[in-house]
């Protein structure tokens, strides 16, 4: 039961992590793909993943907010902020210019305060990963998304 409890907090902070971000991206979209125009990584493709990080944000939220498909907005959400993580960690290391796309107050916080809290919210998507493994272990009426996902792999990858 506390498993569930803390599976259920941790998916609650996703939640609201994701609708805050997507909201204030959306709130101010032209400039959200103003500062990604202006990212040496990512500016050629401003658009198209100005679009994605909303969609994908949302997606993550809807998964996180059903129990049967938990599991995955807990997979996707650790998956978002590794990426997010990543640039921002390859930003403070080999880019002179630091254009920040992120909304609302997250946007108040220097670049490694960004790194922190993504990293702490990356490793609370990991423990709520961890946390639904072992509660998965004891239900066997919960669909295993990972097993699912590798066996739809193995047959689309299958030739012939």
């Amino acid at each position: 039961m506390k498993r569930e409890k803390a599976i259920e907090l941790i998916s609650a902070l996703l939640v609201l992590l994701f609708t805050y971000a997507a909201l204030s991206k959306l709130l101010i979209f032209k400039t959200f793909q103003l500062q990604l125009s202006q990212s040496p990584v990512l500016s050629r493709f401003a658009l198209p993943i100005s679009w994605a990080v909303l969609i994908i944000e949302g997606i993550a939220v809807l998964l996180l907010l059903f129990k049967q498909s938990r599991s995955s907005g807990l997979y996707l959400s650790f998956f978002l902020l590794f990426s997010f993580s990543a640039y921002i960690f390859s930003m403070l290391q080999f880019s002179h210019t630091l254009p920040c796309s992120c909304g609302g107050i997250i946007s108040q916080l220097n670049w490694q305060q960004h790194l922190i809290f993504n990293i702490v919210y990356t490793l609370l998507a990991l423990t709520g990963i961890a946390l639904q493994a072992k509660t998965s272990k004891g239900n066997t009426s919960q669909v295993n998304y990972r097993h699912e996902a590798e066996n739809l792999y193995k047959k689309v990858s299958k030739p012939g």
